[in-house]
């Protein structure tokens, strides 16, 4: 598996990974500026973007994972953009669910549901559930260390 920062390619790598579709995607600069492919034997697979939003929090916004791969690839997925937090000294994560199957793997990675987060307001949402998860330093001060 290998991790490719999108800041780094054409919009041509992200426009062929989405079908096409990348030009509708919202805020697609930001997306790019601070998203991620994941190359599985020379082909992507999943994208992921991990959006600072407010000091040490971030947001892992536009999960996306193609069909046909391993039912433990979105755990691998999850997994990698929690590491990339925490390598970024993140205190917090948040990820917007709207699909009962994530809602499902938040909780096994130990995601709490979360109330709406002030960075959201503006951002138009299809119905769902906010997910959020304590890294680093904000783990170490709720464990009271």
């Amino acid at each position: 598996m290998k991790l490719i920062q999108t800041n780094r390619l054409d919009d041509q790598v992200l426009q062929r990974f989405f079908g096409g579709s990348w030009d509708i995607f919202r805020g697609k600069q930001k997306l790019k500026e601070n998203g991620f492919l994941l190359e599985v034997q020379g082909e992507c697979k999943a994208f992921f973007s991990l959006l600072p939003v407010e000091g040490q929090t971030f947001w892992l916004k536009s999960l996306y994972i193609k069909e046909g791969v391993p039912s433990s690839f979105p755990w691998t997925v999850l997994e990698a953009s929690m590491t990339l937090a925490a390598e970024r000294e993140a205190d917090c994560i948040y990820i917007f669910s709207h699909q009962s199957a994530l809602d499902t793997l938040l909780e096994l990675v130990q995601f709490e549901r979360a109330d709406f987060p002030s960075f959201a307001e503006g951002h138009e949402l299809p119905k769902g559930q906010w997910w959020k998860r304590r890294l680093g330093k904000e783990v170490t001060r709720a464990e009271g260390r």
